[in-house]
């Protein structure tokens, strides 16, 4: 008897929050810990079984044959007896099935797909009839106390559970087994002995599985954890779903044999099994292997033979020269060569298919109205893509390298990336998907994992920890993407200094060492930090197939998509066709620029003539005035644009491959050399050639290529492999690619295969310096092709805000409308550049911001609660029979379309209805009442219940009567302004303070200076649309004081990691940046609140080509002076009642006394409150504090006679 025994019932993490027996490691080159496991109790095989799914495949094939283990495919399926019955109450019952080869491994695909795509109800679930039609090549378990043949048995319907094992064994003859299992379950003990009887009678053998859900016995604990968070489900809760006793665990052979030694052959026919399984699954294809859909060429090529793809070659090579004749009016030689050499390379390596494929879709794109890219990634390199049309960027005019897309000695899938507006990239994706077939084309799968903050408030809900506790642990980890518990807590890995400097988390390290309940919480967090939790799909990547995808790939469902139950990374290592269909915002903008521009004038500029040499729209880049340009808008690329001065394109492409982190370093030599270009150096005069157009810096990775050719003599494939050793920092290739570089390379019969650079003439030492300084750079050099179609919609959108401003800011901020913050950012631009935008009127705003001559319109959809389908249906409404008369007549008017409450009284707050003359407080007391007399009415008459005294009354006397209310104070208006439309837009809530401004020596006003020049006035150019701003330098380190609004503040960390404060404050004639540091932000943190109005005192910091900011070291809150006999009377309120009296039916009062609650809450205090209704008093259960503030805002709502104040 062998003392091997083989687990064939294990769920891994990808039984998704149930199973915890991790592939994964938790570093990038961790090993797996489940291998290892494996491997330490001298286990030689073992199998995958997640619930419902083959998510883990790869992942597990790859790290069991690291560590020289058999890896044995399989699943646990839910089956039913008809997955076209969709009962809540049916039985669902559990399976094994396993594949012995390549056919049952198919099998399992369209099985594991199937469950998804058809079967899917609660579960993925299959039945009898799919098990037979899709049987072949696969062993069937008998599974867990689930399954249908042991829960018959447990239930005592032995007859039922013959029946169905006898089914199975019909469809599986000798690959059924009975499994059995015993973790110590009362079901388990019971059903055992009539398992083995069974099997014995129906002549199936059993075989012994533990199910295994996590690898450590002491794992018991995480995996119950995880259970908890995907049922949302706390410890202490009684109804709670748990595996008990603690045996689901990845036990040995001993311990298997502990449990099952009176049936050793259970044991023995794991080992039958895994004999059984001869699946071979590469995870990698063969090099050269790739599985293109056949592009279906036009009638006139079909007298060219199929084989080697001649049809797609000779399509492609005569829409080439057709691109070309269009893109050159005059064919050099030297563009004819390259057309040549790139066609010859394209078709001999077989990817004329796949460019015939990526034009098709562009093509269609571009002719149907949806906005495409200039190109991406180092595709834009290909003269052959850029005559076709998929890209629109010259190689030639900017040296772009088509091998670093595509070499024959890279033997690799090319891989264009493609952008797409927004939108409408959608409607693109539904075309490839009609054009190849649904069957052929899915979407690609991506993990939600258990990431470091959210991991922290799982895990404490779970322990039932409250949620301020954790929200406070949570929020303690620096704010960096993927940053993880250790690095958080100082663990590491990092990459760097710098990095673990963002990351190490000085209060979450604190909280860990001195609170006992946060250590077991983040002990816990560390367990199962980075488990997958949900499956999502990918943003951008789309799977072509030449076949139905499940006969390469399983599917699975995402909502209403079909995706891949792999994810990107493993179809591309299948060598599968990968598009990435990417969604570019900026696109977006300047189609609908371009919509506004044709609106206003008729005309409709084509952005693919523009020159690239417009000298007023470098002049825009190197002023600064890059809000909303592409690329450039962030602040640092700000800043360097305006040292740089950019002339001309070449130095935009520059500054988008340089402005990274890594190269960054670089940027002053850079701009240095521009102005001093006697300052420029070469380490050799061979660099001059590589290096002129960048002022002698390394700035792209195909630079790196380009003195690699010449000046070591390396062919174009060789300097693509030395540029990928130096990106990847693979120390031993870059040891033996120095010496190549300096000395050359021979082959075995001492041909010369790579000449060397000192061969070349370069001196040994110069040599080896020359290589340690693009060893150094290369490691940060970026793509030139990439930045130079970036660069290209950068000129772009910087040409539509230089001659079209406001059609460019409109549609910037429509593509942004629902996002509030950015709407906020965009319009307070619009106010420094003179741009008015005017209010939301119901009567003048469309649905998004519209332009009205030389001003913005604020756009209803932009308004907080406010969908997009109501406010067409208002529009259209106006539109049909003319403007609203008042709130009653748009809501009688629009009274089928969904128009909450809600929606109303956010229009309201925010203006839409000042139109009409009343105050906003009238309006908020009347809405709801006219609402519910309209539904009311609407009622009746559809069930015909109006009375012959309603068909006589005069509409006249029926018309809503508003109570005459009187307004807001400003400030309570204002704030209920900007609570819905995320800014002041009618007024400003500083207004009310300008006598106490008035006593500071500083306001904003002050930082801008205009030059007494003669240039000035002669150089103003009325179609700019924006000012250059300067800044009074002379203001540097000056100590000042400043009262405002605090717009917004965050939490930011210093590279020591101490907390920061920073954000903007706003007062009456702009606004300014602020800094607090550690101790000043500690001390005031409190008050450092949006919408607070405050005092900073602080010193200017105002440098050249910088926005001017305030380093606060003292806040206190700004405060209207109050006299003493104010005070006095404020006093007197103390122990008084506040009685406030509210006329009128339970019905029409609602919304008044909801507004003088909603005020009594921003005033909370001692004082009692007491409502006086008709029918009867009752007191709040909040108290509040009076005040002359108070009383007065409650008369705005309640009338001057129904607020007293009483002993």
């Amino acid at each position: 008897m062998s003392k091997n025994f083989v687990h064939l019932h294990l769920h891994t993490e990808y039984s998704l929050l149930d199973g915890a027996s991790r592939i994964s490691g938790t570093g990038e080159k961790a090993p797996s810990p489940l291998a290892v496991a494996l491997k330490a109790k001298g286990m030689t095989a073992c199998a995958i079984t997640d619930h419902g799914n083959m998510y883990g495949v790869y992942s597990f094939v790859e790290a069991m044959e690291k560590e020289k283990i058999k890896p044995i495919i399989g699943s646990e399926f839910y089956t039913v007896r008809d997955i076209n019955v969709h009962d809540p109450l049916e039985k669902r019952h559990h399976l094994i099935l396993i594949a012995k080869n390549e056919e049952g491994y198919h099998n399992l695909m369209k099985l594991s797909s199937i469950s998804f795509k058809n079967g899917f109800y609660y579960r993925p679930r299959i039945d009898m009839k799919l098990l037979k039609e899709y049987s072949k090549g696969l062993i069937c378990l008998s599974a867990c106390v689930q399954g249908e043949v042991p829960r018959l048995i447990i239930e005592d319907n032995y007859e039922g559970a013959k029946r169905v094992a006898l089914e199975f064994k019909e469809i599986f003859s000798d690959d059924y087994y009975i499994e059995i299992q015993d973790h110590g379950i009362p079901e388990e003990k019971k059903a055992l002995p009539l398992l083995v009887k069974l099997a014995k009678e129906i002549g199936v053998k059993v075989v012994a599985t533990n199910d295994v859900h996590y690898l450590e016995k002491s794992d018991a604990d995480m995996q119950d954890v995880l259970m908890c968070i995907s049922m949302k489900k706390q410890l202490t809760d009684a109804d709670r779903i748990r595996l008990e006793p603690e045996e689901f665990y990845l036990k040995s052979y001993d311990e298997m044999y502990e449990k099952f030694s009176w049936i050793e052959e259970a044991l023995e026919n794991t080992n039958e099994i895994a004999d059984k399984c001869s699946l071979k699954i590469k995870t990698h294809a063969d090099p050269g292997h790739y599985e293109i859909p056949e592009f279906d060429t036009p009638e006139k090529y079909d007298y060219l033979p199929k084989e080697n793809n001649q049809r797609e070659a000779a399509y492609l090579r005569d829409l080439t020269y057709e691109g070309i004749a269009r893109r050159y009016k005059v064919q050099t030689k030297e563009i004819l060569d390259r057309v040549e050499y790139e066609l010859d390379v394209i078709i001999r390596m077989g990817f004329a298919g796949y460019y015939l494929i990526v034009w098709d879709f562009v093509n269609y794109s571009k002719t149907h109205g949806i906005p495409v890219g200039p190109g991406r990634g180092s595709g834009v390199g290909s003269i052959v893509a850029y005559a076709i049309g998929i890209t629109n960027v010259d190689p030639l005019k900017y040296d772009l390298f088509f091998e670093r897309f595509l070499n024959p000695e890279r033997v690799s899938m090319p891989d264009f990336d493609i952008d797409f507006c927004t939108i409408n990239r959608e409607r693109t994706i539904q075309y490839v998907q009609e054009k190849y077939g649904k069957d052929h084309v899915a979407q690609i799968i991506t993990y939600g994992t258990l990431s470091a903050r959210a991991v922290v408030k799982d895990v404490a809900r779970v322990y039932s920890i409250p949620y301020a506790d954790a929200d406070k642990w949570a929020k303690a980890i620096n704010n960096v993407v993927h940053i993880s518990l250790s690095q958080a807590l100082g663990r590491g890995p990092y990459k760097n200094d710098e990095e673990k400097a963002k990351m190490v988390s000085p209060d979450f390290i604190k909280y860990y060492e001195e609170d006992v309940t946060a250590k077991t919480i983040i002990d816990m967090s560390l367990r199962v930090e980075n488990m997958p939790r949900q499956t999502g799909m990918h943003a951008a990547g789309v799977l072509i197939c030449p076949r139905p995808v499940w006969d390469f790939v399983p599917l699975q469902r995402s909502g209403e998509y079909i995706t891949t139950q792999f994810d990107k990374k493993q179809v591309e290592a299948m060598g599968l066709l990968k598009m990435d269909f990417l969604g570019l915002n900026t696109l977006t903008d300047i189609e609908a620029a371009l919509d506004f521009v044709e609106e206003t004038t008729g005309k409709r500029p084509n952005l693919e003539n523009l020159s690239f040499d417009d000298p007023n729209v470098y002049k825009l880049i190197s002023d600064g005035e890059t809000k909303a340009v592409f690329q450039v808008e962030q602040e640092g690329m700000r800043k360097f644009m305006m040292q740089l001065q950019p002339n001309c394109l070449e130095e935009i492409i520059a500054g988008v491959a340089l402005y990274r982190p890594g190269p960054m370093q670089f940027i002053p030599n850079y701009i240095d050399c521009k102005f001093h270009p006697e300052h420029i150096h070469y380490l050799h005069p061979m660099l001059e050639s590589s290096l002129k157009v960048t002022y002698g810096c390394i700035v792209y990775q195909e630079q790196v290529m380009q003195i690699a050719r010449e000046v070591a003599g390396y062919s174009f494939g060789k300097a693509d492999e030395l540029r990928r050793a130096m990106g990847k920092k693979d120390a031993a290739k870059m040891a033996a690619n120095k010496d190549i570089f300096i000395n050359g390379k021979k082959d075995e019969n001492g041909n010369v295969i790579i000449e060397g650079a000192v061969n070349r003439g370069m001196p040994r030492e110069i040599a080896d310096e020359l290589f340690e300084q693009i060893r150094k750079f290369a490691e940060y050099a970026f793509n030139k092709s990439h930045a130079t179609a970036y660069a290209v919609i950068t000129y772009q959108t910087a040409w539509l805000k230089r001659y079209y401003p406001l059609c460019f800011l409109a549609a910037v901020l429509n593509n942004r409308i629902t996002n509030a913050d950015e709407v906020k950012n965009y319009i307070n631009y619009l106010n420094t550049i003179n741009i008015k935008v005017l209010p939301p009127d119901i009567n003048k705003s469309k649905t998004k911001f519209s332009i009205e001559g030389n001003d913005l319109r604020f756009g209803l959809m932009a308004i907080k609660n406010v969908g997009e389908a109501a406010v067409e249906s208002i529009i259209e409404e106006r539109d049909k029979n003319g403007d609203f008369t008042d709130l009653e007549d748009l809501l009688n008017r629009v009274s089928g379309v969904n128009i909450n409450k809600r929606m109303v009284e956010s229009m309201i707050k925010g203006g839409v209805f000042d139109c009409f003359g009343k105050t906003r407080a009238t309006l908020i007391a009347s809405y709801e009442r006219i609402m519910d007399t309209i539904a009311k009415d609407k009622k009746n008459s559809e069930c015909g219940q109006l009375s012959l005294f309603d068909t006589l009354i005069d509409d006249e006397y029926t018309k809503f009567k508003y109570p005459d209310i009187p307004e807001y104070t400003e400030i309570n208006k204002l704030m209920l302004e900007k609570e819905v439309l995320g800014m002041y837009v009618t007024g400003h809530p500083l207004n009310s303070f300008r006598n106490e401004l008035k006593k500071f020596s500083f306001n904003t006003s002050m930082l801008a200076v205009v030059e007494d020049t003669e240039e000035d006035e002669t150089n103003v150019d009325e179609d700019a649309g924006y000012k250059t701003v300067n800044y009074d330098r002379s203001l540097d380190g000056k100590r000042i004081k400043l009262g405002g609004i605090i717009n917004s503040v965050e939490r930011k960390f210093t590279k020591r990691g101490d907390a920061m404060g920073v954000g903007i404050i706003e007062d009456l004639y702009g606004q300014i940046q602020f800094v607090l540091y550690s101790k000043s932000f500690e001390q005031y943190r409190d008050l450092l609140k949006e919408n607070a109005l405050v005092i900073f005192e602080g010193t200017l910091v105002i440098k050249e080509d910088e926005t001017p900011k305030i380093n606060v070291y003292s806040v206190m809150p700004l405060e209207k002076e109050k006299e003493e006999t104010k005070i006095v009377a404020d006093a007197s309120y103390v122990d008084k009642k506040l009685r406030l009296t509210v006329h009128g039916g339970k019905n029409e009062i609602s919304g008044v006394v909801k507004e003088a609650r909603r005020i009594l809450a921003g005033n909370r205090g001692g004082n009692r409150v007491f409502f006086v209704f008709d029918w009867g008093t009752a007191e709040t259960p909040e108290r509040t504090e009076i005040s002359d503030a108070l009383l007065a805002d409650l008369r705005t709502v309640l009338g001057r006679t129904n607020v007293t104040v009483e002993e």
